[in-house]
């Protein structure tokens, strides 16, 4: 069945009520709503209405009218667009190219032509969590993770690591691959969870217990370090949060306490401007920048203890 999309450009002073009518067209399946600025500064706004059945415009002027009166000339900007259903997933997968980043090469199946073979190839079609390699955040832990395994090749594997707000799990997926131990991934949303358990599936990763000491994946839901099974299991050689930068500073003394003594972090989500705040407060924590990778205006950030070799 198509839906039905109505735009409409008014002041913004009157969204509220507009918005309050436009519910009422339809109470059984109100519809989804939401508004643009067009130009910066200005109080005019594109408001933008969605239905699953057909509104009746003639209803709904009638109604602006009544209770609005001084929206008639902006009545002249009101449109009514059939949508056509689509699936949005697939349609979505058409504009998602395979990112190269490093050692990994990340794919969804409508590019299962492309893989190369002196790449590990992560699959991970689009879905409702973050993370499918395009965005440069995830793109720089990518870069990172790989520099690290590079590092330690000649070293030691670590013993356990944790993706800390895991997203669709690539990051966690890209650690699996490179090293056969218990991978810890947790978010805050369970829909992220399950999206990082499906995806484990699809590249053939095991689904293990946190405590069980096994090679692969353990997924969970958890708010920070609130379950005792993720504040349990460390502390960790590595520790990967690819979050925002309010919550990175608002946590560091938690994830520097789960990291162990030689242990690496990998922190993502921040813009430019953002950096020094951040590295501040793993500064006071004993913590100092050793890698910085740039994507755009996005930084993500290598660091280890001070003064530990």
């Amino acid at each position: 069945m198509p839906s039905w999309k109505i735009n409409l450009t008014i002041h913004q002073d009157i969204i509220p009520i507009v918005e309050e009518i436009m519910g009422t067209l339809d109470e059984d399946n109100p519809p989804t709503l939401c508004d643009f600025e067009i130009i910066e500064d200005d109080q005019i706004r594109l408001l933008e209405a969605y239905f699953i059945t057909k509104p009746d415009i003639d209803l709904l002027k009638h109604h602006l009218l009544d209770v609005v009166p001084q929206i008639a000339e902006a009545l002249t900007t009101l449109s009514l667009h059939e949508i056509e259903e689509k699936d949005w997933v697939s349609e979505s997968q058409k504009f998602l190219q395979p990112v190269d980043s490093g050692l990994f090469f990340v794919y969804g199946s409508h590019d299962k032509d492309k893989i190369p073979e002196n790449r590990i190839n992560l699959l991970v079609e689009a879905g409702q969590a973050f993370g499918t390699g395009q965005h440069e955040t995830t793109h720089g832990c990518l870069l990172a993770i790989g520099d690290l395994a590079e590092e330690l090749v000649d070293t030691k594997t670590p013993k356990i690591v944790l993706d800390l707000g895991c997203g669709s799990g690539l990051l966690a997926l890209a650690m699996s691959k490179i090293w056969p131990i218990t991978i810890m991934a947790s978010d805050i949303d369970p829909i992220a969870t399950e999206t990082t358990i499906e995806n484990a599936l699809a590249n053939q990763i095991p689904l293990v217990d946190t405590d069980s000491g096994k090679a692969g994946i353990a997924a969970f839901t958890s708010d920070g370090f609130s379950d005792p099974k993720l504040s349990q299991a460390g502390p960790y050689d590595v520790i990967v949060a690819n979050i925002l930068a309010k919550p990175l500073q608002e946590m560091a003394g938690d994830i520097v306490a789960h990291l162990s003594e030689k242990g690496t972090l990998i922190l993502s989500g921040l813009l430019d401007v953002q950096e020094d705040a951040v590295c501040q407060a793993y500064k006071k924590q004993g913590m100092t920048l050793v890698k910085r990778y740039i994507r755009g205006n996005w930084h993500s950030l290598l660091l280890r203890r001070q003064n530990v070799k």
